[in-house]
């Protein structure tokens, strides 16, 4: 009889290649989506889908009703400062929810998604850095930044540690990088592809990022159901590459030759409060905050060695992430499209 698994946040990126992985490999598998979910990243599939969210304890419980593992992935992903209240309704209280649900179901596992944002990077010390990435040792410090989802985020991972310590449930943590690829339905950081494919001149600044196919971290992360270590953390990501680096190599898979221009701290950032200007006024997250633009300058660079030796994490090459991901936007109809909005669960 094949297992049972529940994602929750099947419908973003990771999510939709997740469960297209779990489908492939036997397993049976039930989606929690909220109303209004875009599920054409599965639509093709045989899943079962659960009305339900995650602040809502008893469509949890009754969604986690015969399964033997869940995968937590819902969040609200967001650099915005001014919906702190929401975010950490989402990410803390919903993952609170989670745990208990599983606890009472007696849930074989539960695999917890957090985020790099949760380990330290850029530290005083110089972890994260291009000559020093961060690993999974390096602590939390990053309230500097004052970005509620990275507070929310380490809050929701410890909480889980905290659950694993106490035995009450057995978990593996996952720590994801910037992902590409296909199936990026809203679109989400693929957004950053379809504008530099749509760009004559594409503005950067001086930071960087680790990249990594999605496809590469939903397969780790079917790895680490069996064999990651209970209460351990796993960065799952790639390469290390300064903005611009990452954007000359989108131009090259695009066909595209834009004109970079790099842009000073002070117009980012003024740019960006203005930003958060206008968001408030309008009540909804803009295109670029405040939050966007000072992390465009910050070094966010990290090591994923242990999950290549402990989960098999494959090292696919960005430039592959990028074409899938372009390919299929092309596939959809995503070029010329309006972008959505960033955050979902």
């Amino acid at each position: 009889m094949a297992e049972k698994v529940l994602v929750t946040g099947a419908a973003g990126l990771v999510g939709g290649n997740l469960v297209r992985r779990l489908v492939v490999q036997g397993y049976e598998v039930g989606v929690l989506l909220i109303p209004g979910s875009n599920t054409a990243a599965f639509n093709d599939l045989s899943v079962h889908r659960l009305s339900g969210d995650v602040l809502d304890p008893q469509s949890l419980d009754q969604a986690m009703k015969g399964a033997d593992y869940v995968f937590h992935l819902a969040a609200m992903v967001t650099m915005w400062r001014y919906n702190a209240g929401q975010v950490r309704d989402v990410n803390v209280t919903g993952t609170i929810n989670v745990i208990n649900a599983c606890i009472k179901n007696n849930i074989k596992r539960l695999m917890h998604v957090s985020t790099v944002d949760a380990i330290g990077f850029s530290t005083p010390d110089g972890h994260g850095l291009i000559d020093k990435p961060s690993t999974e040792d390096v602590p939390y410090q990053n309230d500097r930044f004052n970005i509620p989802y990275m507070k929310t985020k380490w809050e929701a991972q410890e909480i889980v540690r905290t659950a694993v310590r106490s035995k009450k449930i057995d978990a593996v943590i996952l720590n994801p990088t910037y992902m590409l690829g296909p199936y990026d339905v809203r679109p989400s950081s693929g957004r950053m592809i379809l504008e530099i494919a749509q760009s004559k001149v594409v503005p950067y600044t001086s930071g960087g990022n680790n990249f990594v196919h999605v496809g590469d971290v939903a397969d780790a992360m079917i790895t680490a159901l069996k064999k990651g270590r209970t209460g351990e953390l796993y960065i799952l990501g790639n390469e290390n590459l300064f903005y611009k680096q990452m954007f000359e190599k989108i131009a090259s898979v695009t066909g595209k030759k834009p004109t970079f221009v790099k842009v000073p701290k002070l117009i980012a950032l003024a740019g960006g409060y203005i930003g958060d200007l206008y968001g408030i006024m309008k009540g909804r997250e803009p295109k670029i905050s405040s939050g966007e633009a000072s992390m465009g300058f910050v070094q966010h660079f990290f090591s994923p060695e242990k999950a290549r030796k402990e989960l098999g994490l494959k090292s696919t090459p960005v430039e592959t992430a990028i074409e899938d991901a372009f390919r299929w936007f092309v596939d959809n109809g995503y070029l010329g499209k309006k972008q959505g909005e960033k955050g979902e669960r």
